[in-house]
């Protein structure tokens, strides 16, 4: 009866163990940097904000008008401890075009072959 309890025990210790060192739970190690989730984009009112790294050693962050279309890009500059806007731009006109700067195979090019094994598919065998 006693070997029966001491087992039970090792037992429920060794599913705790799992349950603690499986994947997506808690850890007893710390994560390393990488392993991270990306931040959340917060926003609200319109505005959006997602913290981005510019190039492998520049951080910034990109912020996002809904309500008057513009994507702005600002960087931090550490020595200045600042944050700089490098770029802005209206994007109400960029959702109007539907082939721009695609390569091969084009959007027409993908929208015939569906169309064509859509066509052979009706025919069957």
């Amino acid at each position: 009866m006693r070997i029966a309890l001491y087992l039970n025990a090792v037992l429920l210790c060794a599913v705790l163990l799992a349950l603690i060192c499986r994947n997506g739970g808690p850890s007893l190690l710390p994560a390393a940097w990488a392993q991270q989730t990306p931040q959340p984009i917060a926003g609200g009112a319109g505005l959006f904000l997602m913290p981005g790294q510019l190039s492998p050693s520049t951080w910034g962050c990109y912020v996002m008008d809904v309500d008057r279309q513009t994507l702005m890009v600002y960087q931090y500059q550490p020595g200045e401890r600042m944050l700089r806007l490098m770029s802005a731009r209206d994007f109400s006109n960029d959702r109007q075009l539907r082939d721009f700067n695609t390569g091969d195979p084009s959007p027409r090019d993908v929208e015939a072959w569906v169309k064509k094994e859509k066509d052979t598919s009706k025919i069957g065998p």
